[in-house]
């Protein structure tokens, strides 16, 4: 059994452990935004972009309803359109698919990654730097409209494998 002051050190500890990966960006506790089950979880981007550029981007999707949802829109006012994309490597040759939908399996998580699923706004509007927020509602069958703010991060940033 631990004293009264190692359970405080110990304490004391885990949250200078956790506010430090915090703030490197290694975890993010709390969805942006929530409805009907399903939450979005760090919507990220890397890099810069120009006006009329594609910019892709990648986020987590966390379902704890007892049913299953489907991604099936995401909407802008900061381009022309997003697409949902894949990268089939079954020939051996890695090529992007378009998707109709992204299925969130119920009381269970989907995230686009680099390297295999990612949304891609198509026509930017304006040009697009590290530090801003880009806003956009993701469409689900189920849940409705949640709407939510990409992070554009700088491109030396930790990647996010935490979202897995």
């Amino acid at each position: 059994m631990l004293s009264s002051a190692a359970a405080w050190r110990l304490g004391g500890l885990a949250a200078l452990i956790g506010a430090g990966l915090l703030a490197m960006g290694q975890i993010h506790p709390e969805p942006v935004a929530q409805r009907g089950g399903v939450a979005v979880i760090h919507p990220w981007a890397k890099g810069s972009a120009l006006k009329g550029d594609p910019l892709p981007f990648y986020a987590t999707f966390a379902n704890s309803a007892a049913r299953p949802d489907r991604l099936l829109k995401i909407e802008t006012a900061a381009a022309h359109h997003a697409i949902l994309k894949a990268l089939d490597t079954k020939t051996g040759i890695v090529r992007p698919v378009e998707l109709d939908e992204l299925a969130v399996p119920a009381n269970g998580r989907v995230s686009l990654r680099p390297g295999t699923h990612q949304i891609t706004l198509i026509g930017l509007y304006a040009k697009v730097e590290p530090g801003s927020f880009i806003p956009v509602t993701f469409v689900f069958e189920r849940a409705g409209r949640l709407s939510a703010d990409i992070r554009v991060e700088n491109l030396g940033e930790p990647e996010h494998k935490d979202h897995i």
